[in-house]
């Protein structure tokens, strides 16, 4: 069968997908918190309830997700759309939940209900999106190419996410909440452009196409029950960590992302000082 030929517009619109992983995660942990306790009237201690929860949440929905994603292929919807492509199509519109999480003067409630339900969408389409480049190609060169370009755009969404909210504030006033509206819906309409150029520019190849190896994996992965799919997960996911390389690089990653993220939502904060 003839290869696919890949171009610079697949790589670059492979990568502007994870405008909705980088874009998000960096706005949400730089600013939500800081919105909720000051224009939602939440306690600390609730705003960390929400995140709480959606950790919770996410811990059963991604596994799920990932059953859900390797099995669609089967079905009528996932031969004509496609096992992963498919679901990031379902969350073009999904999306502009973000901009629901960032409505002021709501209750608790409210919040959570809304924090959940786009922590659903998120785990609908990256799980499927982070996936989607096995199905394109087997070539470890353009394989690093599609990820050097996800890299390249997940920063500059993660660049524009710090800024735009602190430029709509110097535009609104310190005591606006709709500045974190109107950022989060510029950030819902990017991601929804970004995802449909996902769905334009990459495809998945049929099985035809596939090796004998990833035959025979997915042929294994289609006789496993779900329960039998999460306990062959955490037996993988336990055996890596008898990798000592595999460790040390763990640690690593650990230690530089940790300080980052645990100081982001303190840096409004300081902003707002001066």
């Amino acid at each position: 069968m003839k290869t696919r030929k890949i171009g610079l517009a697949n790589y670059l619109a492979y990568g502007a997908g994870d405008f909705l992983g980088a874009g998000t995660t960096a706005l949400t942990a730089a600013w939500l918190l800081y919105f909720y306790t000051t224009f939602c009237g939440l306690t600390p201690i609730e705003a960390t309830l929400i995140f709480a929860a959606a950790r919770v949440l996410d811990a059963v929905v991604s596994p799920l997700m990932g059953f859900l994603t390797d099995n669609f292929g089967t079905t009528w919807l996932g031969k004509r759309f496609g096992r992963r492509k498919f679901f990031i199509l379902l969350g073009i519109p999904c999306v502009f939940s973000y901009s629901a999480m960032w409505v002021g003067e709501m209750g608790f409630w409210y919040y959570l209900a809304t924090y959940l339900l786009f922590d659903m969408v998120y785990t609908m389409i990256l799980v499927p999106y982070e996936t989607l480049v096995p199905e394109m190609t087997d070539d470890f060169k353009q394989k690093t190419k599609f990820s050097g370009a996800r890299i390249s755009m997940a920063q500059m969404s993660a660049i524009l996410a710090s800024f735009l909210p602190g430029i709509l504030l110097s535009w609104l006033g310190k005591d606006n909440a709709s500045s974190f509206f109107y950022a989060s819906l510029v950030f819902s309409v990017l991601c929804a452009v970004m995802l449909t150029l996902v769905w334009c520019f990459t495809w998945e190849r049929p099985r035809e196409a596939w090796s004998e190896a990833a035959l025979r994996a997915e042929a294994e992965k289609q006789n496993l029950t779900l329960a039998q799919s999460l306990n062959r997960l955490v037996i993988e996911l336990s055996s890596t960590l008898r990798i000592k390389i595999f460790r040390q690089h763990l640690g690593m990653y650990l230690g530089a992302i940790s300080p980052r993220t645990s100081s982001m939502p303190c840096l409004p904060i300081t902003w707002s000082l001066f």
